[in-house]
Parts: C-alpha cells; sequence; structure tokens
C-alpha cells in the first residue's frame, strides 16, 4: 500500500529537521574526538588527524545515506535494495567497531573521552518523536511501529543526561545504572526495525525518513552504545585498580567532564 503525503510544508520541515539532525550528529562525534584528542596531545597539529578522520568518515556515511535515501535506491530495487540499505546503514558501523577493538589508535582515542561524552551524546535520541508527529499523525507510518520507536528513543534520550551526570560525578551504581541504560537502548534500537517489518512500515521508502535506518536510528545509535560499553568497561576496570598511579590517572580522567 503506497503511503499517504506529509503537507509541502510539513515535508519541508520534517526532512530539514532529520537533514540537520544529521549533520549535527556528524559535528558532535567529530567535536568529541577532537576534545578527547586534544587530552591526549594538548599541542601540536597532530592532534587534529584523529578528529578530521572520525568527522570526514561520518560524513561520508551520512552523504552515503543521504544519495542512497533521496534517489529512493531502496524502494524502487526491492530485495537487492534492503541489502543495499543493510550496506550503507550498518557496513560502516560493523567497520567502526572492528577499529575500536582492533586499532590501537583508535582505542587510544576513545578511552581518552571521559565516559560521560558517549552517554550524553545520545540525548539527539529524544528527537524520536518525529515518528508521533507528523508521520504517524498523517498516517505515513503504522502504530505499531512508531509509538514503540518513539517511545524507547524518547526515553533512551531524555535519561541520557541524568545517566552521563552520574557517571560523570562517579555516583553510587552509576556505571551499572549506565550499563542498564545502554543495553535498554541497544534493545529500544532492535525492537523498532523489527516492529517496522511486522507492522509494513515503508520506511525505506520514504525520504527524508530513510535516513533514519540509514544513519541516524539503528546504525549510529547501536554503534555509540557500543562504544559506550567498551568505555564504561575500562572505567569500571580503572576503578578497581585504584591503587596504581597509573590507573589513578586513567580513572581521574574518565572523570574529567
Amino acid at each position: 500500500m503506497t503511503p499517504e503525503r506529509l503537507p509541502e510544508l510539513v515535508d519541508f520541515g520534517a526532512a530539514l529537521f532529520i537533514v540537520a539532525l544529521g549533520i549535527g550528529m556528524v559535528a558532535a562525534h567529530t567535536a568529541l574526538a577532537a576534545l578527547a584528542a586534544a587530552r591526549q596531545s594538548p599541542a601540536g597539529a597532530a592532534r587534529l588527524a584523529p578528529a578530521a578522520l572520525v568527522g570526514a568518515y561520518l560524513a561520508m556515511w551520512f552523504g552515503l545515506a543521504l544519495t542512497v535515501g533521496q534517489t529512493h535506491a531502496v524502494s524502487r530495487a526491492g530485495n537487492p535494495g534492503l541489502l543495499l540499505a543493510l550496506i550503507v546503514g550498518f557496513g560502516p558501523a560493523v567497520l567502526a567497531v572492528a577499529l575500536l577493538f582492533g586499532s590501537d589508535s583508535v582505542r587510544r582515542l576513545y578511552m581518552a573521552m571521559p565516559a560521560s561524552w558517549l552517554i550524553w551524546v545520545q540525548t539527539y535520541r529524544m528527537a524520536g518523536l518525529i515518528f508521533l508527529f507528523p508521520f504517524l499523525y498523517y498516517g505515513i507510518v503504522p502504530a505499531d511501529f512508531a509509538v514503540p520507536a518513539a517511545l524507547g528513543d524518547f526515553v533512551t534520550g531524555a535519561l541520557a543526561p541524568i545517566v552521563g551526570l552520574a557517571v560523570a560525578r562517579n555516583r553510587p551504581h552509576a556505571l551499572r545504572w549506565a550499563t542498564a541504560w545502554n543495553l535498554f537502548g541497544l534493545l529500544d534500537l532492535i525492537v523498532a526495525p523489527v516492529a517496522a517489518v511486522l507492522s509494513q512500515a515503508a520506511v525505506l521508502e520514504l525520504y527524508p525518513l530513510a535516513l533514519i535506518p540509514l544513519f541516524l536510528g539503528p546504525p549510529l545509535g547501536m554503534l555509540t552504545h557500543v562504544y559506550s560499553l567498551r568505555s564504561l568497561a575500562a572505567l569500571a576496570s580503572s576503578r578497581q585498580h585504584d591503587g596504581s598511579p597509573h590507573a589513578a590517572t586513567m580513572a581521574g580522567a574518565y572523570r574529567t567532564t
């Protein structure tokens, strides 16, 4: 069934919002990488290289998502188009996870980043309410998809500042709560695409909504959660060995906000 269309002005506003959010997330992650690199190398042009690489990587990924989503390549190509969507959406994410565990330079960069930062950056997930308005309101997507996707994203994003602050201030059980929050966020990003498939929501056929499954939603969200869990694990390990000067230094670095 062909989905309804948004009113022209609403469609323009939704497209502008989603594209701006994508650009904002590229900028936010690039800025976090730059700040982390500055903690490693306070002076010199070398500190700009990691941030530039992170920014270029995310910008190319977002540009590819824009191209595929805007040209409706997924909806026109049928099953091969679904494969294309999976490659565009999750190929860069899988590679980034592999780099986290396989590259010393990437690991050192994110080890220098306070664990709270990768939690706070997920505040953008509150924008998931866009599934309710305008897309559910105008009948673009079914409620069986829009409601769980919107509420799960909103709860994850709304809790991000609270959880991040608890980690930054080393509150009791903060790491456990942060781990639970990450797992909840990951579960939400699994439930949403499952709900889309079961409800036959034509998310990949709609621009700009296609940018969410191709970049902003499960791909970038899951990637950030994985990096955050790795950061929390490293922080927990450093706090268990606070007796050594090196571990104390690492723990102090993580606690800096």
